[in-house]
């Protein structure tokens, strides 16, 4: 616990601003795979983990600067994603509501074997060196006053609010954009628009998964890829920070409570050791669900159309 002056504050403020962005940009991608698709994707977590590794073997094997590592890690999360979806969720889905099964029980189960599958593949891949390092970024540490930060904090800072604002332009200036919304809104009212909502369920996975691999790169270059990258945490921030926000928020708003979680956990330290300030979060999490419990029938609705059954 340290002590409360100026500096300190300062110091706690800024970290908690930082961390808080991470979870803001993990939590829109989170948020607008499961307001749309309605599929609590644990399997998420693999994602973010996937593109850390292909960043990393982009720098080793092949020299490859930072960004174009970034790029190409975040892109094998959005494949990955996408098949997640087309070749396990979809079929599942369908099988589920064609013999009267709980489609939401069962895609649960799926996304929880997914994650044990690519957590155990990503070890025994990685037997001989299961932690490396992202290459090509010259971190190096810059002093305002009390408070000193890196220059990663700054470019994780600027690369999430681009992403964050350029999807808040994707769904709001784009016909995309108004097609996602259409299905998040009203699934059976996008149908008599001729919008096929599994395609759209296809694109969410897509963009989701390029924002968590976007952050897991951000996050293995502040420390390295480990099979346990995704599990550590960040699904559970990603969690709480879509359902605090509300699932039919805007990025921005998803991205800002993110900032504000990151800020409440850091502050924390001032009156709770530093090991116990995930118990805050959960605290957050908790009262949430007590006070606005989660409205599962609606994820339900959301699984699959009807009039998809067939195809």
């Amino acid at each position: 616990m340290g002590s409360v002056n100026f500096g300190n504050f300062a110091q706690l403020l800024a970290d908690g601003i930082f961390n808080g962005t991470a979870y803001g940009l993990i939590g829109v991608g989170f948020s607008i795979i499961l307001s749309v698709s309605g599929r609590f994707h644990i399997a998420y977590a693999m994602t973010y983990t996937l593109a850390a590794y292909v960043a990393a073997w982009m720098g080793t094997q092949f020299g490859m600067p930072f960004w174009p590592a970034l790029l190409i890690g975040a892109l094998a999360a959005a494949v990955a994603g996408a098949l997640m979806e087309r070749l396990i969720y979809l079929p599942l889905s369908l099988r589920a509501l064609s013999v009267g099964s709980d489609p939401l029980l069962i895609m649960f189960v799926a996304s929880l074997g997914l994650t044990v599958i690519l957590r155990n593949g990503i070890a025994l891949a990685t037997l001989s060196q299961s932690s490396v390092n992202i290459q090509g970024f010259s971190n190096q540490g810059l002093n305002w006053g009390p408070i000193t930060v890196t220059t990663l904090n700054l470019t994780m800072f600027v690369t999430t609010w681009v992403l964050v604002f350029g999807l808040w332009a994707l769904l709001n200036l784009t016909s995309l954009g108004r097609m996602v919304r259409a299905v998040r809104a009203n699934w059976e009212m996008s149908l008599c628009v001729g919008i096929d909502p599994s395609l759209i369920f296809v694109a969410v996975f897509v963009i989701g998964s390029f924002f968590s691999g976007v952050a897991g790169v951000f996050s293995a270059t502040f420390s390295s890829a480990t099979p346990e990258l995704g599990l550590n945490g960040p699904f559970f921030y990603a969690l709480v920070v879509a359902f605090v926000a509300g699932l039919t928020s805007g990025p921005i708003r998803i991205a800002l409570v993110g900032v504000a979680l990151g800020v409440v956990e850091a502050m924390s330290t001032l009156f709770l050791p530093t090991q116990f300030t995930p118990l805050v979060v959960f605290a957050i999490l908790f009262f949430y669900v007590a006070l606005r419990p989660v409205n599962f029938k609606e994820l339900r609705r959301k699984m699959l159309p009807k009039a998809q059954v067939a195809t």
